[in-house]
């Protein structure tokens, strides 16, 4: 067999997911033809696959010194940069791509996210520009250019990109994409009325397309419409009666809502099982069934959601919170200690790491933790009443009122926690913290209406 015929074989099990089994095709190829920059480059990007970043590099290295205008392995010196986080070695490999092949339209996409992930909206745009000032009919590069300024929350730029796109569009598919993220746009500039316009316009041409119908509904949630965005979902469901998305949608909104428990597991089970791998649905199982008291089956979701994505901090979070619950201390520690790791200022997840100390009387550690979750955010209540709670276990009244101050200016409505807490007791005849009960009082009965 010649490395042409091992080359293709690795390339049909890389595209199956069969990475290991790929690498050892390329390794064959590269056998039988030592010097050949494709078989180089085939291993090194296996191996970038498998995360060998260092035999990756010295892959495409090699690559390149036989071929050094070919654009593959600088692409992939560019990604090998990317997962050692070396912004210096990301840009100027990309643009050596460029430089190589200015026709590579790949890599200013991947030059153009990057910018904007790095949170440089004028370079983002400017590389974009770069290619669609010689191709402004490429509709596909216009829409990259759109979602990554979005992402970015440059509305009004990704709007300009986006409606370029629709002008362009030359296929179905790419209009439907163009007018949603459009109209995507036009609902974050604040602009409901043309965006339900726009929305409308996409499903009376192509009402399979699901993603419509899903942004319509979340477009009339974010206005504060709800009864318009439970009818947007079903809508979806009838044009679309088999995405997952709809479904998720639906059933995410049913919970939200304090709807029909039961519809929403159902939709979600359903979802799961159209879209097995998708993490986002295996949530929302979740959550449906930690709000009908299901533990054990919200565990099993949250186990599935690690099975797909070891480090995923939401489903350790969750998973942590359950053990706690149960008072299953050390499990509960290891995981929030990994979703801390995976997003360390996520103030829900130190909130709930702290609360372990908090009940081992632990305050001091209790106490650090939950400054660095009022410091990444310092409207979080939980995490500003539970410092209240620390304060007054001290005797630290002034202190601990400040806190519960600012902990209802957060939006904190549990009077009756600060009523029953026997920490509080000594503040019951208190003024300010009698004020301040009231305006908890008063809170939670205008989020009832």
């Amino acid at each position: 067999m010649d490395y042409e015929e091992y080359l293709e074989q690795g390339e049909t099990l890389a595209s199956e997911g069969l990475i290991e089994e790929a690498l050892s095709r390329f390794e064959q190829a590269l056998e039988a033809a030592p010097e050949n920059p494709e078989a180089i480059e085939a291993v090194g990007r296996a191996l970038l696959n498998l995360g060998r970043l260092e035999e990756a590099e010295a892959s495409f290295l090699d690559a390149l010194e036989i071929d050094p205008e070919w654009v593959a392995p600088r692409m992939g010196l560019a990604l090998v940069a990317l997962g050692r986080d070396e912004p210096f070695k990301i840009v100027h490999h990309l643009e050596r791509a460029i430089e190589a092949d200015p026709g590579y339209p790949e890599a200013y996409v991947e030059l153009g996210r990057y910018y904007g992930y790095m949170g440089e909206p004028a370079l983002a745009k400017a590389t974009f520009e770069r290619w669609t000032g010689r191709h402004p009919e490429d509709a596909d590069m216009l829409i990259n250019a759109g979602l990554t300024l979005f992402d970015a929350a440059d509305f009004a730029e990704a709007y300009a990109f986006f409606e370029k796109a629709v002008e362009a569009a030359a296929e179905v598919e790419q209009r439907s994409g163009a007018l949603t993220f459009r109209a995507n746009a036009l609902d974050m500039l604040g602009r409901y009325d043309e965006a339900v316009a726009a929305y409308e316009e996409v499903i009376a041409e192509t009402p399979e397309w699901w993603e419509a119908h899903a942004n319509l509904g979340i477009c009339h949630a974010r206005n504060g419409h709800l009864q318009r965005a439970e009818a947007a979902f079903r809508r979806g469901l009838e044009d679309c009666p088999g995405s997952p998305e709809i479904r998720d949608e639906l059933a995410a909104h049913l919970l939200s809502q304090g709807g029909d428990l039961q519809e929403a597991l159902k939709l979600s089970e359903e979802a799961v099982a159209l879209g097995r791998d998708e993490i986002r649905h295996l949530v929302t199982l979740g959550e449906v069934r930690l709000a009908l008291g299901d533990d054990e089956g919200t565990a099993e979701a949250y186990r599935t959601v690690l099975s797909l994505d070891p480090e995923n901090p939401d489903a350790h979070l969750e998973l942590g919170i359950l053990h706690e619950r149960r008072g299953e201390t050390s499990e509960a520690e290891e995981h929030f200690i990994e979703s801390l790791k995976a997003d360390p200022g996520n103030p829900r997840a130190l909130y709930s790491y702290a609360s372990l100390y908090y009940t081992a009387d632990d305050l001091e550690t209790a106490e650090e933790i939950l400054e660095r979750a009022v410091a990444a955010d310092a409207g979080y209540s939980p995490a500003l009443s539970a410092l209240a709670s620390i304060r007054a276990r001290r005797g630290e009244y002034g202190d601990a009122l400040d806190f519960i101050e600012r902990a209802v200016e957060a939006g904190e409505s549990d009077a009756d926690h600060f009523k029953s807490a026997l920490e509080f007791a000594p503040l019951h005849s208190d003024p300010r913290f009698r004020t301040l009960l009231y305006r908890m009082s008063h809170a939670g009965s205008n989020g009832a209406e």
